[in-house]
């Protein structure tokens, strides 16, 4: 009895639903065909699988020959620095495949001039306004507030430049912190001024000029070449029919892209393809899920490290790609992940990427990785530790609530949130952040390859953007997701066109805030407290759940999507 193969049949099979599928879309999408994309229009970040979509899509636009161009009408636009980098580029080579380019937009920020710079044209509402405002990011220092309300922060740590603690202990920043933050928030902007430079041909000088004039008007913004058309949305499809000499056919950009990753998830004829895994990292660094009160994406060590493990030992993976988005965290957990790192790059090529951000703990996670690659604008370094606890005893007194201690400790009161540290326990919690300090380096040392004097030079909890990183050994090189993926490939020994990627995710759990809410783990004193620092609530949450836990996190929380400014719309 003679067996076919399962897969040989499905492939026999499908072989007419691929043709059928083929000859259906040159049939619709001619040359005159425009694909329009609506791009933003919500506060909500970009699900990173979205993104993902996003980049596929115009991938496939740069290579099909049967559409003539690309419309993208913005809207307020979520997206981290480097994401819109990325985009941009992936923008840039559909243009570059021979196909007309167009943007169109209500109001104009930083983010969406930047976005549109590699467009044949650009253009805007006559009643629309250019709100340019270059890089800069507003930092919250809570110190006083904090202390009206009887509660203290009792931080240390470890690196001259790992200010985190700052925002919750003074009302300003330090010398340091503020070099530190000027140097790597002017490299993002120099980026910024060249990239706009570049692609509308307009002189650096004569940018920095127009930072100061905001808001620019429609037609203002035309005279100095920011854009050039006046116009409302319908009347840029008269142009469009010149160009492509006939009336054009309208193809959504989302209908676009399922038609092709349907058509590319049909079997085919071909030999299996190697694969290679690749790890997606995307939050702040815990140990367990349970310790965030918040749900959301997060970096959990006894999620992560299982899974590196068995990717460790899987035979049919032939390498991995670590694809890191994240502030940083608990210590321990970033030294936990890592050491599944170092197990994993002695069976098989392990390549780091950075994402918006990968600082502190984030670096910790990736330094042991064969090779480190990061987008220009990536936040990255941070290398330091910081710990302490917020400290309630002063608002408990003002309820009435006083505490005193029970039982035979020698020393009570290290870990609880009802004094600040006493001397002795000061001088022991600065040496147990020098040791975590200490590993932090000896890891980045051994992974990059420095002797510890040179990673020293570099660390201290300063941040740096991904150009600068490269350039003092912290980083090999620049590119995207898809660039590491081929290069773990070249590492592995497997040729361009005979591997996959295969995407891991840990997402957040559904219902998790329904779970949370039943659990009872929000406690009265973590809701008030978690208020008022609102968005800096990651440090409340991880030394509520473990106090005097040392941390791997960035010196401050980097709004940076205050590049996108205000686009006249919403406020």
């Amino acid at each position: 009895m003679i067996r076919i193969p399962v897969m040989a049949v499905l492939t026999i099979l499908a072989l007419p639903f691929r043709i059928l599928v083929t000859l259906w879309a040159a049939m619709v999408r001619r040359q005159h065909t425009v694909v329009v994309w609506e791009l933003g229009g919500g506060r909500k970040a970009i699900e990173p699988k979205a993104f993902e979509r996003m980049l596929q899509t115009l991938s496939y636009l740069a290579k099909d020959r049967r559409v003539g161009g690309l419309r993208i009408e913005i809207r307020p636009l979520a997206l981290g620095l480097s994401q819109v980098y990325l985009l941009r580029d992936a923008i840039g080579r559909v243009r570059d495949s021979g196909k007309r380019v167009e943007f169109h937009m209500d109001g104009m920020s930083d983010k969406a001039l930047l976005l549109s710079s590699r467009a044949n044209r650009i253009s805007m509402c006559p009643a629309s306004e250019v709100f340019l405002t270059g890089v800069s990011t507003p930092v919250r220092f809570y110190g006083d507030a904090l202390s009206r309300w009887g509660i203290s922060v009792d931080f240390e740590s470890a690196g001259a430049y790992k200010s985190f603690g700052e925002v919750y202990t003074r009302g300003l920043p330090t010398v340091a912190n503020r070099e530190a933050m000027d140097h790597v928030l002017g490299g993002l902007q120099d980026q910024w001024l060249e990239a706009v430079a570049d692609g509308r041909g307009i002189p650096r000088e004569q940018l920095e000029d127009m930072l100061a004039m905001s808001p620019i008007s429609a037609d203002q913004a035309k005279e100095l070449g920011l854009i050039d058309a006046v116009a409302y949305s319908d009347q840029d499809w008269d142009e469009w029919e010149e160009v492509l000499g006939k009336e054009p056919m309208e193809s959504s950009f989302k209908g676009y892209g399922r038609l092709m990753r349907f058509r590319d998830k049909l079997p085919a004829l071909r030999r299996k393809k190697q694969r290679i895994a690749v790890v997606h990292l995307e939050g702040p660094v815990v140990e367990r899920r349970s310790q965030m009160v918040r749900g959301g994406r997060m970096i959990a060590s006894d999620d992560v490290v299982p899974v590196l493990d068995a990717l460790a030992e899987t035979k049919a993976v032939k390498g991995v790609v670590l694809a890191v988005n994240s502030p940083g965290g608990s210590a321990l957990a970033s030294d936990l992940i890592a050491r599944s790192v170092e197990g994993l790059v002695d069976k098989k090529p392990v390549v780091a990427v950075f994402g918006n951000v990968a600082a502190s703990g984030g670096y910790y996670i990736s330094a042991l990785a064969h090779e480190i690659w990061t987008h220009p604008a990536t936040v990255t370094g941070s290398i330091g530790v910081v710990g302490g606890k917020v400290v309630l005893g002063d608002a408990l007194a003002r309820l009435g609530v006083q505490t005193t201690w029970m039982g035979p400790a020698p020393d009570p009161g290290l870990m609880t949130a009802e004094a600040r540290f006493t001397d002795g326990q000061r001088i022991r919690f600065r040496a147990s952040l020098k040791r975590v300090y200490s590993r932090f380096l000896s890891i980045v040392a051994k992974g990059r390859s420095l002797e510890l004097d040179a990673v020293e030079a570099v660390a201290q909890g300063r941040v740096w953007t991904g150009v600068q990183a490269v350039d003092n050994g912290l980083a090999d090189r620049t590119g995207t997701v898809e660039d590491a993926t081929a290069r773990t490939a070249e590492l592995a020994g497997i040729a361009s066109d005979r591997y996959r990627a295969v995407p891991i995710r840990f997402d957040p759990p559904k219902f998790g805030a329904i779970s949370e809410a039943m659990s009872g783990q929000v406690t009265m004193a973590l809701s008030a407290t978690d208020a008022l620092l609102r968005e800096e609530s990651l440090l409340v949450q991880t030394l509520y759940s473990a106090p005097v836990e040392p941390l791997a996190l960035m010196p401050s929380a980097l709004d940076l999507d205050v590049l996108a400014g205000w686009d006249g719309r919403s406020p």
